[in-house]
C-alpha cells in the first residue's frame, strides 16, 4: 500500500516508479465552464413541472444562478429577497455538476463573470445560453473586453470561427445556398457598399413587391422590418431612417417577402452530434396577423411539415463545420437549430420558379447552441437528455485533447498572444523572426561572452602559475 500511494511517494516514501503504478493513477475530472445568460427558458414553472419536468434536482442549487423575472438580472446582481427561478442553461449545468462526477462544472454567468483567466482555467466553455450575439445586443462599456475574452481564450465550444460563421448570416446562407438548399431570394447589403438608394433600385431589378429586413449579428427579431417596394419609392426616409439607425450593421439580410409565412408554422429542428432531437412548430408574433405567439411540439406538429423541416434541415446541417476541440481535432457539433418556413403564395423574383398553388419549404436561418429551447412547450423533461448529451460531448474532446501532441491551453495561449516580429539580414537575405525572441538571443549571447571571458582569465592565471612553478623548479636544480 505504502509504495502505491501516489500522495506519500511525493513525500519520499516511495519510489518513482510506484508514482506509475496503473491501480493507483486518479483521473483529473474534466473543467467545464457552462456560459449561462438565459431568461426566456424558465424551467421551475407550472408549464415545465405539468407536463413532466423534474426540477427537485434544482434544491440545492444557489439562487445567485436564479432569473429575476422583471430585470432579467440573476439574483446575484439584485437586492436580497429578490425572487428568482433558474432557467434551462443554468438546469444543464446543475444537472451534470450532480450527475457526472468525472466532470467539475464552472457555471459562468454572462457577461459579468467572463474573463480570459476564467475561460481559460477550464479546459473549455460551452456557450449553452450567451455568446457574442448577446453581447452585441447588451452593448456596453464592457463589451469590447468580455468579446476579447471569448475570441481570443482558444477553448470556447463551438469555437469563435462557428460563432462568427453564423452570426455573420451570408457565411453560412451563401453555404446552403450553394449546396442546393432551398432559400428565400436573398439580397446581403454590407456595410461601407451600401445605401438605401442602391439597395431599392437592386431590389426593383429582382421584380420584388414587399420585402423583409433584418440583420447579421443580432437576434430576437431586433431590427426587423416589412416594407413595400412602393411605400419606399413614395418616402425614401424609410429607408433612410433605418439605415441611419443601424449604421453600424455589418450586413442587412433583405429577402423578398414571402406572404405564406405568416400563415403557415416555422418548423424548429432541434439537432445534436448531427442527429435529430425534436421539433417544435410555431406561428412567431412578428409574423402573425393578430401579434399573438402560437407553439406546438411532439404529435401536434403537422406531419408535412416536420417531415419537409427535417429533410431541409438535415441538408443545412452538412453545411455546418465539425466542433473544434481546443489544440486540435473535431468532433461532432453540440445543438444546432434550423428554422424551415412555408411558402403557398405568388413569389416575384425574376428567378425564382417556386409554384404558388403548392407548398415550398425552405430554409430560413440557423441558430447556435445558445438558441431558445422551447423546454415548456415539449412533452418530454429535456434537461436530462441535454444532460447527458453534453457531459458526453465533454469526454470526447477531453479524449481529443489528450491525444493532441501540444497541450491545448498553451496553444491556446499561443493564439490569444500574437507576438510583434522583426526583420534582419542575413547572408543578404530578409529573415523575420518572432521579436519576443530576440531578448533571449541577446541574452545567451551576452553569457556567452561572459564565460568566454572567465574562462580566459582563468587560462591566463593558469598559465602564469605554470611558468612561476617552472622558474621554481629550475632554480632548485
Amino acid at each position: 500500500f505504502w509504495l502505491k500511494c501516489p500522495i506519500l511517494a511525493f513525500r519520499g516514501i516511495a519510489s518513482a516508479s510506484a508514482l506509475q503504478t496503473p491501480s493507483c493513477t486518479v483521473a483529473m475530472p474534466i473543467k467545464v465552464g457552462f456560459i449561462v445568460g438565459k431568461d426566456t427558458d424558465i424551467v421551475e414553472d407550472p408549464k415545465f413541472t405539468d407536463m413532466g419536468g423534474d426540477v427537485s434536482f434544482l434544491a440545492d442549487m444557489p439562487d445567485d444562478l436564479r432569473v429575476d423575472p422583471v430585470t432579467r438580472e440573476y439574483l446575484k446582481d439584485c437586492e436580497p429577497g429578490t425572487k428568482g427561478y433558474a432557467h434551462c442553461d443554468v438546469a444543464i449545468a446543475w444537472w451534470i455538476k450532480k450527475n457526472c462526477p468525472d466532470i467539475e462544472v464552472d457555471i459562468i454567468c454572462g457577461p459579468g463573470d467572463i474573463t480570459l483567466k476564467r475561460l481559460q482555467s477550464n479546459d473549455f466553455n460551452f456557450t449553452l445560453g450567451f455568446n457574442a450575439v448577446n453581447l452585441l445586443i447588451e452593448k456596453n462599456e464592457k463589451t469590447p473586453k468580455v468579446m476579447k475574452a471569448l475570441r481570443t481564450c482558444g477553448n470556447i465550444a463551438p469555437d469563435w470561427d462557428f460563432e462568427q460563421y453564423i452570426m455573420r448570416k451570408s457565411k453560412y446562407m451563401k453555404a446552403c445556398m450553394a449546396n442546393g438548399v432551398p432559400m428565400a431570394p436573398t439580397i446581403f447589403s454590407l456595410k461601407g457598399k451600401r445605401s438605401p438608394d442602391g439597395l431599392l433600385q437592386e431590389i426593383k431589378e429582382r421584380d420584388w413587391k414587399t420585402f423583409v429586413m433584418k440583420q447579421s449579428e443580432s437576434g430576437f427579431s431586433l431590427g426587423f422590418l416589412k416594407l413595400k417596394v412602393e411605400d419606399c419609392e413614395t418616402d425614401p426616409s424609410i429607408l433612410q431612417n433605418y439605415f441611419r439607425v443601424y449604421a453600424k450593421c455589418p450586413e442587412f439580410v433583405v429577402q423578398e417577402s414571402i406572404e405564406g409565412f405568416t400563415r403557415n408554422w416555422e418548423t424548429r429542428c432541434f439537432w445534436y452530434n448531427g442527429e435529430f432531437l425534436y421539433a417544435i412548430a410555431n406561428i412567431a408574433a412578428v409574423s402573425s396577423e393578430d401579434g399573438a405567439e402560437r407553439i406546438v411540439t411532439g404529435d401536434d406538429v403537422p406531419a408535412e411539415f416536420l417531415e419537409n423541416a427535417k429533410r431541409i434541415g438535415k441538408e443545412a446541417i452538412k453545411c455546418l463545420p465539425q466542433l473544434k476541440v481546443p489544440g486540435g481535432g473535431t468532433v461532432p457539433m453540440v445543438l444546432v437549430r434550423t428554422d424551415i418556413g412555408c411558402s403557398d403564395s405568388q413569389m416575384y423574383d425574376k428567378d425564382l420558379d417556386w409554384d404558388p398553388t403548392r407548398k415550398t419549404f425552405f430554409l430560413n436561418e440557423i441558430e447556435p447552441s445558445s438558441t431558445t429551447y422551447f423546454v415548456r412547450h415539449l412533452k418530454f423533461d429535456c434537461i436530462p437528455v441535454y444532460g447527458k448529451l453534453y457531459a458526453e460531448t465533454a469526454r470526447n474532446m477531453k479524449e481529443q485533447m489528450d491525444k493532441n501532441p501540444v497541450p491545448a491551453k498553451r496553444a491556446a495561449a499561443k493564439r490569444a498572444a500574437t507576438p510583434m516580429k522583426f526583420t534582419k539580414a542575413v547572408s543578404g537575405k530578409r529573415v523575420t523572426t518572432p521579436r519576443a525572441t530576440q531578448p533571449t538571443v541577446m541574452k545567451k549571447t551576452a553569457m556567452k561572452g561572459a564565460a568566454m571571458k572567465v574562462a580566459m582569465k582563468a587560462a591566463a592565471k593558469k598559465s602564469a602559475k605554470a611558468t612561476k612553478a617552472t622558474k621554481a623548479t629550475k632554480a632548485t636544480k
